[in-house]
């Protein structure tokens, strides 16, 4: 009997941090999810006033707390998560708060030691390669992204990257292979199709970079940047009217864009449409691109005509 009874009692020291107030803690999470992270905090810490050792409950706040904004308090609440328990997922939170603050050594340390205590967690890997990116380790970095790869072959995330790194130094075919692999896996993937086109128009084909774009447009309608890539594009390939297409879609969403009716003036040029010219030429100008006027100078201003004595 006396010896049950000492079971029992190592058991309850053991194990007895575990017993808190789990509709709170229900209720907390629930909050969180849904966005409400002041509630959140109120019921979290309510169960550290009963219970200052519990691992989850820490967590939860390190997250919360990061929500508000508080990045101390987040980092107090981790810490004491890895003090109760020293887990991948308090490590992994640890290295992206760190990351977050630039201090990628850290960062790595923690991503390092929550892939140490979980080898299969691919969002430690995609973060650790990441960090390895920001500090210029591009080797360890592609290591990472092809592990996440293997852990996750259906994301086209890792495929991506990589290809931004190749692109990055200076090793543009293999990029392109990256892309065109993400592409496969994921055909709805827009920095895919976009980073690709970046890619074509580095090598000068223009006609491959001008289809990437307009798939990378397919998933973004409105995307203003894309749409001057694609109108410049088509300069280049001397496709003047769908051009001037493409600047008027983007002077529909913003009749103040002062970059494309220059640019569109510039087309009207070439489609020898003078006066549409001087008309977008003199609204760039109204609205601050000074660099109109010398197309104005060039193209609007009339000379008169010399008087013969």
């Amino acid at each position: 009997m006396k010896k049950n009874l000492i079971t029992a009692l190592i058991l309850l020291s053991l194990f007895g941090c575990s017993f808190f107030n789990q509709k709170y803690y229900e209720s907390a999470y629930n909050e969180y999810s849904e966005g409400n992270y002041q509630s959140a905090l109120y019921y979290l810490d309510e169960i550290i006033k009963e219970n200052d050792h519990v691992y989850e409950v820490y967590v939860l706040r390190s997250k919360v707390n990061l929500k508000l904004g508080n990045t101390e308090q987040a980092i107090k609440d981790i810490e004491k998560a890895l003090l109760i328990h020293d887990d991948y997922e308090a490590n992994f939170i640890y290295g992206k708060i760190l990351f977050d603050n630039s201090d990628y050594k850290n960062s790595i340390y923690h991503f390092t030691k929550s892939l140490e205590q979980n080898n299969n967690f691919t969002e430690a890997y995609l973060n650790r390669a990441y960090t390895y990116y920001k500090i210029n380790e591009f080797e360890k970095a592609i290591a990472d992204y092809e592990k996440a790869y293997e852990l996750d072959p259906n994301s086209s995330v890792p495929f991506v990257n990589i290809g931004f790194i190749y692109g990055l130094i200076g090793k543009n075919d293999l990029a392109v292979e990256y892309y065109s692999k993400a592409i496969t896996l994921n055909p709805k993937d827009f920095n895919a199709y976009y980073n690709r086109a970046g890619e074509y128009l580095t090598q000068r084909k223009n006609k491959e970079a001008l289809s990437d774009l307009i798939n990378a447009l397919e998933l973004d309608n409105n995307n203003q940047e894309i749409l001057f890539l694609i109108a410049e594009t088509r300069v280049k390939l001397k496709d003047y009217q769908n051009a001037f297409n493409d600047y008027t879609k983007i002077l529909l969403i913003d009749s103040l864009n002062s970059l494309a009716y220059y640019h569109r003036g510039l087309v009207n040029i070439a489609l020898k449409r003078d006066k549409a010219a001087c008309n977008d030429f003199t609204k760039a100008g109204e609205l601050g691109y000074f660099e109109a006027y010398e197309q104005i100078k060039k193209y609007c201003t009339k000379k008169s005509p010399i008087k013969k004595k």
